[in-house]
């Protein structure tokens, strides 16, 4: 089964203001933005906490704002890093992908560590 995912490399304004992603980047995902343009998502970070981020969809721009600057509270997030946003299903298989799916969210840095570049998770 394959997950779905959206990633974006953060920006000072992300950080600053609020995340900006494309509308078209939440169409795998199941965010009900038809005609209301205020929404929210809701998704657990790598510790197992639930965090809900309100969103504004800005049609003319293309964009959803997310306010996430609870979430980055505390977390030393920098421009360059990169969000990412799963959708994995949450048991073993079998049952329908929408129902028993939730929404996972990860800050990453990639380091280059002898030679190698890793992935740090960012709690």
């Amino acid at each position: 089964m394959k997950m779905s995912m959206i990633s974006k490399q953060l920006t000072k304004r992300d950080i600053e203001k609020s995340l900006l992603m494309p509308t078209d980047s939440f169409g795998t995902f199941p965010v009900p933005f038809e005609g209301d343009p205020f929404f929210n998502v809701t998704a657990v970070d790598g510790t197992g906490k639930a965090w809900d981020f309100p969103c504004f969809v800005q049609p003319s721009e293309g964009i959803v704002s997310v306010g996430w600057l609870r979430f980055l509270s505390g977390k030393d997030v920098r421009a360059g890093d990169t969000v990412f946003l799963h959708r994995k299903p949450m048991d073993d298989g079998g049952g329908d992908l929408t129902a028993s799916a939730k929404l996972k969210i990860e800050v990453k840095r990639k380091i280059r560590l002898m030679g190698e570049d890793i992935w740090a998770v960012l709690q």
